[in-house]
């Protein structure tokens, strides 16, 4: 009996500790993590529209949210205001890439036009679907003021929606896509929505 007691006494203290420690190091540092990530976060929303001086989040996002499935990678959004006038939105989505979660905060000025597009957190494969992140594919997004859903192409494109994917990496160049157009839906909705009040 004393073969089996003083080994799971053992390993029930050792368990006990251990989890103790793991409390501890979180409260110790969940105020940093969060705080980091909302450095982060107000870092992107600058990035994506730098026009802008302040940021003001839009409230009762949830229930544009509500209103349509597609909208649904839209997390955030915030009016940017420069003085008090509104030079345009940003968006914060996420989108499931190949590796998992992508976040991805999407730029929109006030004539509709996409300013920027940041790919944030991401378990994208190095090499391939963490691509997503440099110039010549990000940038395909910047400028463009669309006539019609954005969509993925393999080859060459030819109309400004169009955007090239990734060599190797399409579910991720269709996972930013899809956010992307999300963001510009929910804004043209809340833009509707705005004018029709």
């Amino acid at each position: 009996m004393n073969d089996i007691v003083k080994p799971t006494i053992v390993l029930l203290l050792i368990c006990s500790f251990v989890t103790l420690a793991l409390a501890f190091t979180n409260m110790q540092t969940k105020d940093r993590i969060a705080e980091a990530a909302r450095i982060e976060e107000d870092n992107a929303k600058k990035e994506v529209l730098s026009s802008a001086e302040i940021f003001e989040e839009i409230p009762d996002l949830e229930s544009i949210i509500n209103r349509n499935e597609a909208f649904a990678p839209v997390k955030k959004a915030f009016v940017g205001l420069k003085g008090e006038e509104v030079v345009g939105k940003v968006f914060i989505t996420e989108a499931k890439g190949y590796g998992g979660t992508i976040k991805i905060t999407v730029g929109i000025d006030s004539e509709g036009a996409i300013t920027r597009v940041k790919i944030g957190d991401n378990n994208e494969t190095p090499g391939l679907g963490a691509k997503a992140k440099d110039r010549p594919f990000i940038s395909q997004f910047e400028g463009i003021v669309p006539k019609e859903p954005l969509a993925v192409v393999k080859n060459a494109k030819t109309k400004d929606e169009e955007i090239d994917a990734i060599n190797g990496a399409t579910i991720t160049s269709k996972a930013v896509t899809k956010a992307v157009q999300a963001a510009l839906d929910v804004n043209k909705e809340i833009n509707e929505t705005e004018g029709g009040s």
